[in-house]
Protein backbone atom coordinates (compact mmCIF):
# COMPACT_ATOMS: atom_id res chain seq x y z
CA UNK A 1 0.00 0.00 0.00
CA UNK A 2 1.42 3.22 -0.70
CA UNK A 3 0.13 5.05 2.51
CA UNK A 4 1.31 8.86 0.28
CA UNK A 5 -0.71 8.29 -2.81
CA UNK A 6 -3.60 7.00 -0.58
CA UNK A 7 -3.30 9.97 1.89
CA UNK A 8 -3.39 12.35 -1.21
CA UNK A 9 -6.34 10.59 -3.03
CA UNK A 10 -8.50 10.50 0.45
CA UNK A 11 -7.44 14.22 0.71
CA UNK A 12 -9.34 14.76 -2.71
CA UNK A 13 -12.24 13.13 -1.98
CA UNK A 14 -12.89 15.50 0.68
CA UNK A 15 -12.16 18.60 -1.39
CA UNK A 16 -14.62 17.09 -4.18
CA UNK A 17 -17.03 16.70 -1.54
CA UNK A 18 -17.22 19.76 -0.08
CA UNK A 19 -16.79 21.76 -3.82
CA UNK A 20 -20.40 20.13 -4.56
CA UNK A 21 -22.13 20.46 -1.50
CA UNK A 22 -20.39 23.97 -0.30
CA UNK A 23 -24.24 25.65 -2.13
CA UNK A 24 -26.17 23.43 0.45
CA UNK A 25 -24.41 24.42 3.33
CA UNK A 26 -24.42 27.93 2.79
CA UNK A 27 -27.01 27.86 5.72
CA UNK A 28 -25.59 25.94 8.13
CA UNK A 29 -25.58 27.22 11.64
CA UNK A 30 -22.16 25.53 12.35
CA UNK A 31 -19.39 27.21 13.80
CA UNK A 32 -16.74 26.57 16.13
CA UNK A 33 -17.89 25.64 19.85
CA UNK A 34 -20.65 23.91 18.93
CA UNK A 35 -19.97 19.81 19.61
CA UNK A 36 -23.08 18.49 19.45
CA UNK A 37 -21.61 16.11 16.73
CA UNK A 38 -18.44 15.35 18.69
CA UNK A 39 -20.65 14.11 21.93
CA UNK A 40 -24.01 13.45 21.51
CA UNK A 41 -25.22 13.15 18.07
CA UNK A 42 -23.11 11.66 15.67
CA UNK A 43 -20.61 8.77 16.03
CA UNK A 44 -16.91 10.32 15.27
CA UNK A 45 -15.95 6.96 12.98
CA UNK A 46 -12.99 6.55 10.82
CA UNK A 47 -11.30 4.52 8.35
CA UNK A 48 -7.87 2.43 8.86
CA UNK A 49 -6.25 5.07 5.99
CA UNK A 50 -8.04 8.39 7.95
CA UNK A 51 -6.43 6.62 11.24
CA UNK A 52 -3.05 6.81 9.47
CA UNK A 53 -3.49 10.28 8.77
CA UNK A 54 -4.87 10.91 12.45
CA UNK A 55 -1.78 9.74 13.87
CA UNK A 56 0.82 11.58 11.41
CA UNK A 57 -1.00 14.53 12.61
CA UNK A 58 -0.74 13.75 15.99
CA UNK A 59 3.22 12.50 15.89
CA UNK A 60 3.53 16.52 14.80
CA UNK A 61 2.37 17.71 17.85
CA UNK A 62 3.97 18.27 21.40
CA UNK A 63 4.73 15.39 23.55
CA UNK A 64 2.85 16.55 26.17
CA UNK A 65 -0.27 17.22 23.83
CA UNK A 66 0.48 13.68 22.67
CA UNK A 67 -0.02 12.19 25.79
CA UNK A 68 -3.01 14.06 26.83
CA UNK A 69 -4.59 12.28 23.52
CA UNK A 70 -3.47 8.99 24.20
CA UNK A 71 -4.76 9.26 27.76
CA UNK A 72 -8.38 10.71 26.28
CA UNK A 73 -8.59 7.43 23.66
CA UNK A 74 -7.74 4.83 26.04
CA UNK A 75 -10.89 6.94 28.20
CA UNK A 76 -12.98 7.31 25.02
CA UNK A 77 -12.52 3.40 24.27
CA UNK A 78 -13.94 2.42 27.85
CA UNK A 79 -17.15 4.80 27.60
CA UNK A 80 -17.67 3.84 24.42
CA UNK A 81 -17.26 0.29 24.77
CA UNK A 82 -20.37 0.79 27.85
CA UNK A 83 -22.10 3.73 26.18
CA UNK A 84 -23.38 4.52 22.73
CA UNK A 85 -22.13 8.26 22.67
CA UNK A 86 -18.55 9.16 23.95
CA UNK A 87 -17.29 12.61 23.59
CA UNK A 88 -14.53 12.36 20.81
CA UNK A 89 -11.19 12.07 22.56
CA UNK A 90 -9.50 14.77 20.32
CA UNK A 91 -12.00 17.82 21.40
CA UNK A 92 -11.04 19.90 23.58
CA UNK A 93 -12.02 22.15 26.75
CA UNK A 94 -12.95 24.87 24.56
CA UNK A 95 -15.30 22.69 22.53
CA UNK A 96 -13.24 22.68 19.26
CA UNK A 97 -11.28 19.81 17.55
CA UNK A 98 -7.55 19.42 18.26
CA UNK A 99 -7.24 17.58 14.95
CA UNK A 100 -9.50 19.73 13.00
CA UNK A 101 -6.82 19.22 9.74
CA UNK A 102 -6.62 15.57 9.96
CA UNK A 103 -10.43 14.95 11.15
CA UNK A 104 -12.20 12.06 9.46
CA UNK A 105 -14.80 12.04 7.17
CA UNK A 106 -17.22 11.33 9.50
CA UNK A 107 -16.73 14.53 11.25
CA UNK A 108 -16.39 16.39 7.28
CA UNK A 109 -19.57 15.77 6.49
CA UNK A 110 -22.25 16.66 9.66
CA UNK A 111 -23.45 20.01 9.78
CA UNK A 112 -26.69 21.01 10.61
CA UNK A 113 -29.20 23.75 9.08
CA UNK A 114 -30.53 24.31 12.79
CA UNK A 115 -29.09 24.19 15.95
CA UNK A 116 -28.97 20.47 16.98
CA UNK A 117 -30.02 20.12 20.58
CA UNK A 118 -32.03 16.97 21.36
CA UNK A 119 -33.25 16.55 17.69
CA UNK A 120 -30.13 16.07 16.25
CA UNK A 121 -29.14 17.86 12.93
CA UNK A 122 -31.54 18.94 10.17
CA UNK A 123 -29.57 17.90 7.28
CA UNK A 124 -30.44 18.60 3.29
CA UNK A 125 -31.00 15.53 1.77
CA UNK A 126 -28.63 15.89 -1.75
CA UNK A 127 -25.98 16.49 1.11
CA UNK A 128 -26.52 13.32 2.90
CA UNK A 129 -26.74 11.21 -0.84
CA UNK A 130 -23.28 12.66 -1.66
CA UNK A 131 -21.90 12.05 1.73
CA UNK A 132 -22.73 8.63 1.35
CA UNK A 133 -21.12 8.44 -2.13
CA UNK A 134 -18.19 9.50 -0.81
CA UNK A 135 -17.96 7.26 2.43
CA UNK A 136 -18.25 4.13 -0.63
CA UNK A 137 -15.28 5.74 -2.26
CA UNK A 138 -12.98 6.15 1.08
CA UNK A 139 -14.41 2.43 1.38
CA UNK A 140 -12.74 1.50 -1.81
CA UNK A 141 -10.23 3.40 -1.73
CA UNK A 142 -8.92 1.78 2.00
CA UNK A 143 -10.32 -1.96 0.56
CA UNK A 144 -7.75 -3.51 3.07
CA UNK A 145 -8.67 -1.54 5.72
CA UNK A 146 -11.83 -1.10 8.32
CA UNK A 147 -13.86 1.33 9.60
CA UNK A 148 -15.27 1.96 12.76
CA UNK A 149 -15.54 4.43 15.93
CA UNK A 150 -12.09 6.10 15.68
CA UNK A 151 -10.56 5.75 19.10
CA UNK A 152 -10.69 1.51 18.31
CA UNK A 153 -9.32 1.93 14.93
CA UNK A 154 -6.14 3.92 16.57
CA UNK A 155 -6.32 0.67 18.89
CA UNK A 156 -5.63 -1.44 15.56
CA UNK A 157 -3.45 1.11 14.06
CA UNK A 158 -0.99 0.82 17.43
CA UNK A 159 -0.98 -2.76 17.16
CA UNK A 160 2.55 -3.44 15.54
CA UNK A 161 1.68 -6.62 13.85
CA UNK A 162 -2.00 -5.74 12.72
CA UNK A 163 -0.40 -2.22 11.44
CA UNK A 164 2.92 -4.03 9.20
CA UNK A 165 -0.42 -6.16 7.64
CA UNK A 166 -1.95 -3.07 6.92
CA UNK A 167 0.53 -1.44 5.10
CA UNK A 168 1.54 -3.93 3.17
CA UNK A 169 -1.55 -4.42 1.89
CA UNK A 170 -2.69 -7.61 3.66
CA UNK A 171 -5.68 -8.23 4.78
CA UNK A 172 -6.66 -10.47 7.78
CA UNK A 173 -10.13 -10.29 9.25
CA UNK A 174 -9.68 -12.84 11.44
CA UNK A 175 -6.81 -11.42 13.64
CA UNK A 176 -9.35 -8.99 14.52
CA UNK A 177 -12.51 -10.47 14.67
CA UNK A 178 -13.14 -10.70 18.46
CA UNK A 179 -12.12 -6.72 19.02
CA UNK A 180 -14.34 -6.14 14.95
CA UNK A 181 -17.30 -7.90 16.82
CA UNK A 182 -17.49 -6.21 20.33
CA UNK A 183 -16.48 -2.67 18.79
CA UNK A 184 -18.46 -3.18 15.78
CA UNK A 185 -15.51 -2.51 13.43
CA UNK A 186 -16.50 -3.42 9.39
CA UNK A 187 -14.33 -4.27 6.79
CA UNK A 188 -14.26 -1.41 4.10
CA UNK A 189 -14.25 -3.58 1.17
CA UNK A 190 -17.58 -5.52 2.35
CA UNK A 191 -19.31 -2.21 3.94
CA UNK A 192 -22.66 -1.28 2.64
CA UNK A 193 -22.61 -4.82 0.86
CA UNK A 194 -26.24 -7.14 1.71
CA UNK A 195 -25.10 -9.86 4.07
Amino acid sequence: MNIKENRTKLFELYAQFEDATRPHLADAVCKPGCADCCTTVGDVDATTLEGMVILGHVQTLPSSVQKDFHKKLKQNRKVKSELIYARCAFLLANNTCGIYAARPFSCRRLYSLKPCGETGPTVNRKVWELSEETVAAIHGLDSTGYSGHISFILQLLNDSVFRKTYLTGGFSPDDIRELARKHRIVINRFAGVPG
